[in-house]
């Protein structure tokens, strides 16, 4: 099975039938702006900041909404998850900070046909981080 990418144990994947469509990641180079009295600010690192990781896509019928589901039940862990990107590289420990769903075209029962997601990863720093 090919994977896009894996968070602790959930598998992004075309043939599972969980894609995602856009991935954006955020880092911080530590740079801050510090003003001066009387003179141009003056620029100071101050360390970088975690990192951010914004995934989007759309799923489709029952299966979307429980693939939701199990997102939710690992952001209810409330730890930090490994990630791993498509080629198995270990990109680290990432926390889910948050999880977002549009459900659209709603049948009879309450499924929602289509289901717009969004979810907001960060990077973890544990105590023995630099």
């Amino acid at each position: 099975m090919r994977q896009m990418m894996s968070l602790g144990g959930f598998v992004f994947s075309l043939s599972e039938g969980t894609p995602y469509e856009g991935l954006q990641r955020t880092s911080d180079g530590g740079w801050v702006t510090v003003p001066r009295y009387g003179q141009k600010p003056i620029s100071q690192n101050t360390g970088q900041q975690l990192e951010n990781i914004n995934i989007t896509g759309t799923w489709f019928r029952g299966e979307g909404m429980a693939n939701m589901g199990k997102l939710r039940a690992l952001q209810a862990k409330r730890e930090p998850l490994v990630l791993t990107d498509g080629y198995g590289s270990n990109l680290g420990l990432w926390t889910i900070k948050r999880l977002q769903e549009k459900q659209d075209r709603i049948i009879d029962d309450g499924t929602a046909f289509i289901l717009g997601f969004t979810i907001d990863l960060e990077e973890y720093a544990g105590e023995s981080s630099s």
